[in-house]
């Protein structure tokens, strides 16, 4: 079988407040061109679908009308699982009415059994060509639910991960039957052992477009790769780029088609196609990455006011061209107004380059007091609850002078982080 593997659209997201709808229809126009080209049967999108639970009607409407074209292609199985930015109960609204076209939506894993989150795929002769384990982001509270009493090691998180996926994993080979077609699963979470961007390190990594990100979660919040079954492949959503888990060309994240913030325009975005094929015991893998063109382009001037200024005025040759966002990234100067001094050159910028977003590189604010110095808006932003209170609890045990990985902190986060969770919960 040959499958697509996308996620984290976050359609309706308009960062800086620039309209993306252009955006996003060029790129279900070209991803329905490679979907045919390649032949494929099977479309999975791991997650993040809209940028929020109650994204615009337009980012609904060309939601619905991409997969509604789906129904005259290669393409006879679509799998869509809900992402930490996704409404469960938005996504979950048609799901009967998208089954008629054999779209499958598990937009929470709820009170779900482990049979309802499998799917067999079909290929265009009607036969069984694969089995799915559609899997969404799961939260707090579900994870917990599901592990009877403390594991030995503490490890709530991956342990709660590991028996999700062992049962449905179960339901799997049972539905599979002992037919000779692969099982694909899908994740939406944050997995430990990744490369690039967000790869593990001991301290301050530089991220590949020269942007630092320190590990400060260690391994609190991620998902170790032990968790994932001996599956034909894992397609995961969450990580805004393409790579792979404790280097397993079988366990992937596809990454965002999109720029999802300045710090990620140097980064190439992509598709992954997927081929599966076995003979026997013999299994074959082969992922193909599907650069993602960009309708629109994005870039970081940044550098004291004279430089700027300099580039500012090498984009007047693109006249014409795409449409171009800008982010200002500019070093303080002491008496100098930043905007007023870079009037003249802004001013002279053609009509389809706009300065979207300016940044003062010395500012600091609440966020990186908080302890998240080291990220970006757009990786703040990714995070879900759970990650998000334990860096709070871990900044004020690290003020009192307690190490992140001793037992006493470990100990603490127990303690305290489902408290915050189950209040964001009700809230």
């Amino acid at each position: 079988m040959r499958l697509m593997h996308t996620a984290d659209w976050h359609l309706g997201n308009q960062m800086h407040d620039i309209d993306r709808r252009e955006e996003t229809l060029a790129f279900f126009g070209w991803l329905k061109a490679q979907i045919i080209e390649k032949n494929a049967d099977s479309l999975i999108v791991a997650g993040d679908v809209f940028d929020t639970a109650n994204p615009p009607v337009e980012a609904r409407r060309q939601y619905y009308a991409f997969l509604a074209s789906l129904a005259d292609t290669c393409c006879k199985n679509v799998v869509i699982v809900g992402g930490n930015h996704d409404s469960a109960v938005l996504l979950d609204s048609a799901k009967e009415l998208l089954e008629v076209l054999n779209i499958r939506v598990v937009g929470a894993a709820g009170n779900l059994s482990p049979e309802e989150m499998c799917f067999t795929l079909r290929g265009a002769d009607g036969e069984a060509c694969g089995i799915c384990m559609a899997i969404p982001f799961v939260r707090e509270v579900e994870l917990r639910g599901l592990l009877a009493e403390k594991t030995d090691d503490g490890d709530l998180y991956g342990a709660a991960y590991k028996t999700l996926y062992a049962r449905v994993y179960a339901a799997a080979e049972t539905l599979r039957g002992g037919r000779d077609i692969p099982i694909v699963a899908t994740g939406h979470l944050y997995a430990a052992d990744v490369e690039g961007r967000l790869a593990d390190a001991a301290g301050n990594v530089r991220t590949d477009d020269g942007m630092k990100v320190l590990d400060v979660l260690g391994t609190l919040g991620k998902v170790p790769p032990s968790v994932f079954p001996p599956a034909d492949y894992v397609a995961l959503g969450h990580i805004h780029y393409a790579t792979a888990v404790a280097k397993n060309p079988a366990v992937r994240y596809s990454g965002s088609p999109f720029v999802m913030g300045f710090d990620e325009a140097a980064i190439p975005h992509f598709v992954l196609c997927v081929e599966l094929s076995s003979h026997g015991a013999e299994r074959h893998l082969a992922v193909e990455r599907l650069e993602t063109p960009q309708a629109f382009v994005y870039r970081r001037v940044s550098g004291t006011l004279e430089d700027i200024a300099f580039e500012l005025r090498t984009f007047s040759a693109l006249k014409g061209g795409k449409r171009t966002y800008l982010e200002i990234c500019y070093k303080r100067e002491i008496g100098v107004n930043a905007q007023a001094f870079l009037d003249e050159a802004i001013a002279a910028l053609p009509e389809n380059v706009t300065v979207a977003s300016w940044k003062l590189l010395e500012q600091r604010n609440a966020l990186a007091q908080a302890g998240f110095a080291s990220f970006d808006a757009a990786e703040i932003r990714n995070l879900d609850d759970r990650e998000i209170f334990t860096q709070l609890i871990l900044t004020r045990l690290a003020e009192a002078g307690l190490d992140a990985q001793s037992d006493e902190a470990k100990s603490a986060l127990e303690r305290f982080l489902p408290h915050f969770l189950q209040a964001a919960a009700e809230a």
